[in-house]
């Protein structure tokens, strides 16, 4: 006799007695992948899917989702239906990011919970991971796994801030960095700055010095404690940087 764990599996996997079904998939080159699926065992998982099906306002036809891939869909159904993450193999920042996403999008606080017990025991960190991941704690406000970010940036905090994936952090998640770093007492305030520079040039943000992005950089560097420079280093480096002045000086 199938336990109820395999009688679950089964049902996603044979489609018996599905009700209801998801079009995941936004390729221009391929057809949305088709996902015949339960509406009870989904309503007991997610209060939005309890509202989504047994409302007044419930609809017909398919529900289209275009965010995420089909692949990632499917692992979120996975633990949907019995409570597992497929762990394998390490989950990609993309499909991390995917299931976060549809985490948030369906109110489940505990596959949130799971992501990010994953990331701290099982995931293999890299230098390179560190900053997409703390864009991903900072874009879903997700404590746990920013404090795990905290830690590796603390770490390492010097090699991170050279490597490339730094210049593509999100322009809005600078202001909480800033504070962080600032308080690493051998990270001194004229790096920072530099940084915060280089970055402002690598994404041509001083192009357009009115840009909402501009003015987010600018934000995140009047957060420096520029009390802390020298004289010497006031004047070579705030003084003349384009993050206070109208004019990059030639």
């Amino acid at each position: 006799m199938p336990n109820s764990k395999e009688r679950r599996i089964r049902l996603l996997d044979d489609q018996h007695l599905a009700d209801c079904e998801f079009l995941v998939g936004d390729s221009q080159f391929e057809e949305p992948r088709r996902f015949r699926c339960h509406k009870m065992i989904l309503a007991s998982a997610s209060e939005v899917f309890e509202r989504m099906f047994y409302s007044e306002f419930n609809g017909d036809g398919p529900v289209r989702i275009t965010e995420v891939d089909p692949k990632s869909f499917e692992r979120f159904l996975r633990y949907v239906y019995i409570y597992e993450i497929e762990t394998e193999r390490f989950l990609s920042l993309k499909e991390l990011g995917e299931l976060f996403y549809l985490a948030d999008k369906y109110m489940m606080q505990d596959l949130t919970d799971e992501l990010v017990e994953h990331l701290r025991r099982k995931h293999n960190w890299t230098i390179g991971d560190v900053w997409p991941m703390y864009d991903l704690a900072c874009l879903h406000e997700n404590l746990p796994l920013l404090l795990l970010c905290y830690e590796e940036i603390t770490k390492y905090v010097e090699r991170l801030l050279s490597v490339e994936s730094f210049y593509k952090l999100n322009v809005n998640h600078l202001k909480r960095l800033v504070i962080l770093i600032s308080q690493q007492p051998h990270i001194s305030t004229k790096l920072i700055l530099h940084k915060l520079e280089e970055y402002g040039r690598r994404n041509k943000l001083n192009d357009n010095r009115e840009s909402e992005q501009f003015l987010k950089l600018v934000e995140a560097a009047c957060l420096l404690d520029l009390n802390k420079l020298s004289k010497a280093d006031f004047d070579s480096g705030p003084a003349k940087s384009y993050l206070f002045n109208k004019k990059e000086p030639n």
